[in-house]
């Protein structure tokens, strides 16, 4: 059985390997993007099962690519990651499953862990 697909979508690589590690210790298969490039073909191409999206980020943040996958008939779990609560609230208002505010604290993704993880 192969494992879940998660994506981490965030232009800081060191908090892109930061939750590549967490995720991946947790059970799932992480795929990388350093901007919201490309997010969304993957998601066409592939299942996944989970999307963690900084909100600010170059050439497609994480709020356009929010409100795109919205519109997917297959839609992942989405958790807006962004310092800003004010983004992080109007996040939610456009169907992120969860969101975390940095900078993240091992309790907040215990949090979206639980709230995520496959069943």
């Amino acid at each position: 059985m192969s494992l879940p697909h998660i994506i981490v979508a965030d232009d800081d690589p060191i908090f892109r390997q930061i939750m590549k590690s967490y995720f991946g210790r947790a059970g799932f298969e992480v795929i990388e993007f350093a901007s919201g490039r490309g997010v969304l073909e993957c998601l066409r191409r592939q299942e996944v099962h989970a999307a963690v999206l900084d909100i600010m980020m170059p050439e497609l943040d994480g709020m356009e690519l929010l409100t795109a996958i919205g519109k997917l008939h297959q839609k992942p779990k989405v958790i807006a990651v962004s310092s800003d609560a004010f983004y992080l609230d109007l996040a939610k208002e456009l169907g992120a499953d969860a969101v975390l505010q940095k900078p993240v604290s091992p309790e907040g993704l215990h949090q979206v862990m639980t709230a995520i993880r496959p069943s």
